[in-house]
């Protein structure tokens, strides 16, 4: 049972959001007791996990890697590979100033200020066989911002760049992380990231223990950021969300990764599908 109106929308904070709200004037269930007809205006928010969508790579990609290799290696690097992704926020916080509001210790406040948290991108990668990730971002790093030897981006002494400065857009790439609504086709929130470099190439140590297991690495690697948030930037996201494709994308409904058994096991040996045959050839009839 759904109350009358329990959508707010066209109004206020709600004009141009893209996800249908609920009215907080309706469905409140801590007074003296409970509203049963109500219940559905007190659903929750369930924090869903954020897309992140590459929307732009380092220039400089295109001068170390004509093919565009490097560009698609990061665009699945931070879209498809991270176990999590940590410090996208936006939160305003006010600031307020004080006077003494007579001698028993109460204070007058007033707004001082209103800042917003700064997003500090944080990528989680769990390295992969040979430590691709590793040598990605470390390649990113040497060539493009600085070697640790000479203090020179390495794709300037190598004669390979084609630019005649060192501009944020030929170093750094820009993203956009996406919060969505349950439907997954709603856009709840979205930070739009730029001027993003990562600040570690991963951690690079050894060790030896015959006693213990090996371990596998994970990397926690932060990246500078730029953001910008606001009605523009969910348009933006929204537009981008819109392009998804969720018809047919059931995951049961994936064809399997085989379509036969495979040319390397010898068919002709005895098997479980051999038996049977042999079985019905030699069946008495």
């Amino acid at each position: 049972m759904r109350p009358k109106d329990a959508i707010f929308q066209g109004s206020t904070y709600s004009v141009n959001k893209n996800t249908p709200m609920l009215d907080i004037q309706k469905g409140g269930q801590m007074g003296f007791q409970p509203d049963m007809p109500t219940f559905v205006s007190n659903t929750p928010h369930i924090k869903p996990n954020l897309i992140c969508i590459l929307l732009d790579a380092p220039k400089g990609f295109a001068d170390l890697d004509p093919t565009g290799k490097l560009a698609a290696q990061l665009k699945a690097l931070v879209e498809l590979h991270p176990r999590s992704i940590e410090g996208i926020q936006s939160t305003l916080d006010v600031e307020f100033t004080e006077t003494p509001f007579g001698g028993a210790g109460e204070m007058h406040q007033g707004v001082g200020n209103v800042t917003r948290a700064r997003t500090a991108p944080t990528f989680v990668w769990t390295e992969k066989y040979g430590k691709p990730i590793n040598a990605f971002l470390e390649y990113w790093i040497t060539m493009l911002m600085m070697d640790p030897n000479s203090k020179v981006p390495g794709v300037v002494s190598t004669g390979l760049s084609t630019t005649s400065d060192l501009l944020p857009d030929y170093q750094a790439a820009t993203m956009i992380f996406i919060e969505l609504d349950p439907t997954h086709t709603r856009v709840q929130t979205a930070w739009l990231t730029t001027n993003m470099m990562p600040n570690s190439g991963g951690e690079k140590t050894g060790r030896r223990d015959l006693t213990g297991s090996g371990e596998t690495i994970d990397y926690n690697i932060e990246f500078s950021a730029t953001t910008q948030v606001g009605e523009g930037v969910d348009m933006l996201a929204q537009q981008l969300v819109n392009e998804l494709i969720l018809t047919h994308v059931n995951p049961s409904l994936r064809p399997a990764m085989y379509d036969n058994v495979d040319s390397s096991v010898d068919t002709s040996s005895e098997s479980y599908t051999n038996q049977l045959a042999n079985a019905s050839r030699t069946a008495v009839r």
